[in-house]
């Protein structure tokens, strides 16, 4: 079976450059905790959801926190926050460079909102802050909460 297809080749070709260029090796651990992002690129992983998904294959919770660190500090991952727990997406390649969270306060799922026209508010919106407060905003952690639709019809 193949481990990627051409896109997540492509995505993952790129990725080992960037880890290469910054004096890491490509070891097999690196490759077994990227694969899963990239497996998962529409999910937001912890590193204990990782290690759950790698620990059969030899690969300790101290060394997925140390690569998944190297990966946030290589910008190849994007960290957020939920109830003061440490969540993970794919931020490279991801083709969905900004995107905006929302969290149920009742099931705690965490869901991605791309939708163009409210990116293309926020931008700007953004342009507005930068141009007012003579700033460059380079990221951005937006995360709404409330009730998802599931959640909403069950206790309605």
């Amino acid at each position: 079976m193949k481990e990627f297809n051409a896109h997540e080749e492509e995505s993952f070709s790129l990725i080992k450059n960037l880890i290469e260029d910054n004096g890491y090796k490509m070891t097999y651990q690196r490759r077994k905790i990227l694969l899963q992002f990239v497996r998962n690129k529409n999910n937001h992983l912890s590193a204990e959801k990782v290690y759950n998904m790698l620990k059969d294959n030899g690969i300790g919770i101290s060394t997925i926190y140390r690569n998944i660190n190297i990966f946030v500090d290589l910008d190849i991952l994007k960290e957020f926050r939920v109830n003061n727990k440490s969540y993970y997406e794919l931020k490279m390649y991801a083709r969905k460079p900004l995107h905006i969270h929302f969290q149920c306060e009742r099931c705690g799922k965490v869901k991605d909102i791309v939708d163009k026209e409210v990116i293309l508010k926020y931008l700007k919106i953004n342009n507005l802050i930068e141009k007012n407060q003579m700033v460059e905003i380079y990221d951005v952690d937006i995360m709404f909460h409330g009730l998802c639709n599931n959640c909403t019809k069950k206790y309605t």
